[in-house]
């Protein structure tokens, strides 16, 4: 297995991990909410709205990954492993975009991560497919 290969391998490793760890948090979320008392206003609804988002944040991190391990070791899903990938780098640059610009949100040090995780992994795929076509 040459380098750009266990590049998208370790790259979809990690989406597959934190999407694991994601869907596991917003199931906590979700299901955990009533259980929690919360000092505002529909708190329980909005927790579990939030834990919705998260698992389908989540499920969708799980596919990139899954996708991309086997991507590794076949060559026709390399292209829908960059398109994953390339939708996962736009969400999370857009997403800082927001925070920097109305300054609310938090901090972004997390989406600069996914994003240049999964820029790498793109880098890496287009290389394994470039060395394909060059053979």
């Amino acid at each position: 297995m040459s380098a750009n290969r266990r590049l998208v391998q370790g790259t979809a490793l990690f989406f597959l991990l934190f999407g694991l760890a994601a869907m596991g948090t917003a199931a906590i979320m979700y299901f955990g909410a009533p259980n929690v008392e919360l000092n505002i206003e529909d708190g329980v609804q909005i927790a579990q709205m939030y834990g919705i988002i998260l698992g389908i944040a989540g499920l969708f991190q799980f596919i990139a990954g899954f996708v991309g391990l086997r991507a590794a070791k076949h060559d026709s899903l390399l292209k829908p492993y960059t398109y994953l990938a390339a939708v996962i780098v736009f969400l999370n640059l857009s997403q800082c975009g927001i925070v920097f610009t109305t300054g609310e949100g938090g901090p972004v040090y997390m989406n600069l991560i996914y994003a240049a995780t999964a820029f790498t992994g793109i880098i890496a795929a287009s290389r394994v497919l470039s060395e394909g076509k060059a053979a």
